[in-house]
């Protein structure tokens, strides 16, 4: 049973050494996309996205907001316009997201202490600049509008502090809990990593024991493994479980002490986490190559299951708010299972704990599966291969 284990592995490592496509699709692909995600979210936010003004009253004011709105870390005023259309012809051909007016009179009305109103105009189909534009937008409105306010009640005879009390009676105390900087590259780099890896993990294995039934090379892979289908099974698969827990170990490398995502748990446990998730992505392409028709089809399956699975995640759109059956159907990706149980205990500090026990089962639902579907492939090596080429 050894000497047939170590035959498949080595067979399989040769495999692996001595094609460079293999080789780019297994180390490359990812780790070209780890550089391109970290590059891409380099600054964490998004900033000085690009707006146009246009300043229909012209004063002094007026222009004291325009600079305030430039000072922003989010917005930058590109160019400004004179004319309604100007400004709707830039929002609609991408030139700028977002369009600001500030109206005749603008100065005139602040004086008299009568309202006032600014616009904002945003390419809302951007939903990720649309709302920082107009996040930036109410925030310097809001602290200008103050600052006038407490200026005429203090010109009123009111001290500074009557003043303030009278422009902010209420005061907000916040304290966001496990991304406190709002740093868009923690929040996405997160997921995006591990999910392109998965993808890569997916196909990779359905095509290490898919290919063996699409060259008819099944009965002399029994008799070389001594008909022991377990042993078949993790002799052609290991080599590419300890080759992407390598690039595992250097993906939360990155994600933690490079990107310097917060972190409240064990590197060791959460290598340990991925590992398993890397076997349990194995279980699943054993589950399409033991169903499928042909690799083709295997191939075609495992990838469009891998890829749709950040959309049921839950990640960007909060479970939540998801519809019930939607919520049931994302526990058939075990992406969305490794991502909870990861948040939970790297970002958030929580150990595995009695809300994470049907995480933990879809996970070993997973891992039956692959199981079962041993047996299946089994039968399938000892006809040879695949009925359909």
């Amino acid at each position: 049973m050894f000497k047939g284990f170590f035959s498949i592995f080595r067979s399989e490592v040769v495999r692996i050494i001595t094609s460079p496509r293999l080789l780019f699709l297994i180390i490359g692909i990812p780790l070209g996309l780890f550089i391109y995600y970290t590059s891409l979210l380099n600054s964490g936010v998004p900033e000085k996205l690009p707006v146009v003004l246009y300043d229909q009253d012209r004063t002094q004011t007026s222009r004291q907001l325009g600079r305030m709105l430039n000072s922003s870390s989010s917005l930058n005023i590109v160019s400004e316009v004179f004319s309604y259309k100007d400004g709707e012809k830039k929002v609609r051909t991408d030139e700028a997201l977002a369009f600001i007016i500030i109206p005749d009179d603008f100065e005139k009305n602040i004086f008299k202490g009568n309202s006032v109103s600014v616009v904002c105009y945003y390419n809302s189909q951007y939903i990720l600049a649309g709302g920082i534009i107009n996040k930036a937008f109410q925030t310097v409105v809001g602290t200008f509008s103050a600052g006038a306010h407490i200026k005429a009640l203090m010109q009123k005879g009111n001290s500074s502090y009557q003043a303030l009390a009278a422009t902010s009676p209420v005061n907000t105390d916040k304290h966001i809990l496990f991304n406190p900087y709002t740093n868009y590259s923690y929040y996405l780099n997160l997921s995006l990593m591990p999910m392109s890896i998965q993808i890569v993990i997916i196909v990779i294995s359905i095509f290490s024991l898919g290919s063996v039934l699409k060259y008819d090379q099944g009965k002399e892979l029994l008799e070389v493994g001594n008909q022991k289908i377990g042993v078949i099974c993790m002799a052609k698969l290991l080599p590419y479980t300890i080759i992407f827990s390598i690039i595992g170990f250097f993906m939360n490398s990155l994600l933690y002490y490079k990107i310097k995502i917060p972190m409240h748990g064990n590197i060791w446990i959460i290598n340990l986490y991925f590992i398993f998730f890397i076997i349990i992505c194995q279980c699943v392409a054993l589950f399409f190559v033991s169903l499928s028709t042909s690799l083709r089809a295997a191939l075609t399956i495992g990838g469009g299951f891998a890829a749709i699975s950040f959309s049921f995640a839950g990640y960007t759109f909060p479970e939540e708010g998801m519809p019930t059956v939607i919520k049931f159907i994302n526990y058939c990706f075990p992406f969305t299972s490794y991502l909870r149980l990861t948040i939970n205990y790297a970002v958030r500090g929580m150990n595995i704990n009695i809300y994470d026990w049907k995480y933990i089962l879809a996970l070993i639902i997973f891992l039956i599966l692959g199981f079962v579907s041993m047996f299946i492939y089994g039968n399938k090596l000892k006809k040879g291969g695949y009925d359909v080429k």
